[in-house]
């Protein structure tokens, strides 16, 4: 297995405690958990992946397992010794789980394995073109603290099958984004966007998982979509109220998270 020690993204390399290492979500940025590590303190090393084709030549990966699959051996690399702790928000909690029963199935020992706001992957087909470039919209607005609803008006009158660039320099002329965000950041933002879309849809967990496994969800999110209990056989979930998606990152809710992270880490 080809390791690529550069996705691995040091947030805070000082402190004595045992590392933890984060799994980027569906956009391939190390940087969500920038917040998060200001508030653990300085004695928590924190260390993120950063996805093939973010900030990179490589091409972006379309497939889970060959992403996790990667991710296990460049960690293995990167921390030959000792034991493993893992963190995942979104996809990044489904790649964590993955992940850990690889390391674990390895001989690898992963003493806690954290999922933040992750729903449990089943195969499905892919939605309409549209609609994958609007839940990437919304991922951006999100992130940036804005309401998705910005983009209904724009998104409208486009057909379901509507080229990206077209749709892209529509979205740039609405003027919802900052900016300095264009049309081709847009393009190879989409492109490791849509790569892990097109991999989770094509993913399901199927085997369980016996190690400790803490959920920490959002009041927003389904439980019909969060069913992490058929998997996993050691799980203790919290919920944050009045959440959302991104909101559990912002503000007090990112403290109510970070405290929830420390708990589980100490």
């Amino acid at each position: 297995m080809e390791t690529d020690l550069e996705r691995i993204v040091p947030l805070r390399e000082e402190g004595g405690a045992v590392p933890l290492f984060c799994l980027h979500a569906v956009s391939g940025s190390a940087y969500s958990y920038a917040g998060m590590v200001n508030l653990l303190g300085p004695d928590q090393p924190v260390y993120a992946f950063e996805a093939p084709g973010f900030d990179d030549d490589r091409s972006p990966v379309r497939s889970l397992p060959d992403l996790s699959a990667e991710y296990a051996a460049t960690l293995r690399e990167f921390r030959p010794d000792g034991e493993f702790r893992l963190l995942g928000w979104s996809l990044g909690g489904v790649l964590a789980f993955d992940m850990a029963q690889r390391l674990t199935a390895a001989g690898a020992e992963v003493t806690r394995l954290i999922m933040v706001d992750t729903g449990l992957p089943w195969v499905a087909d892919l939605p309409p073109e549209k609609e994958i470039q609007r839940r990437f919209m919304a991922d951006m607005l999100g992130i940036a603290g804005a309401s998705p609803e910005a983009l209904d008006a724009t998104f409208a009158p486009h057909p379901d099958d509507v080229d990206r660039e077209v749709m892209f320099a529509a979205v740039e002329a609405s003027g919802v984004l900052p900016e300095e965000i264009d049309v081709d950041m847009l393009l190879d933002r989409y492109a490791v966007f849509r790569a892990h879309i097109e991999a989770l849809f094509a993913f399901e967990v199927t085997e369980h998982y016996h190690g400790p496994v803490v959920h920490i969800m959002s009041s927003e999110s389904l439980p019909k979509y969060m069913r992490w209990d058929t998997v996993a056989t050691n799980l203790t979930e919290h919920i944050i109220p009045g959440t959302t998606h991104h909101s559990i990152w912002a503000g007090d809710n990112l403290a109510r998270l970070t405290d929830l992270v420390r708990r589980a880490l100490a």
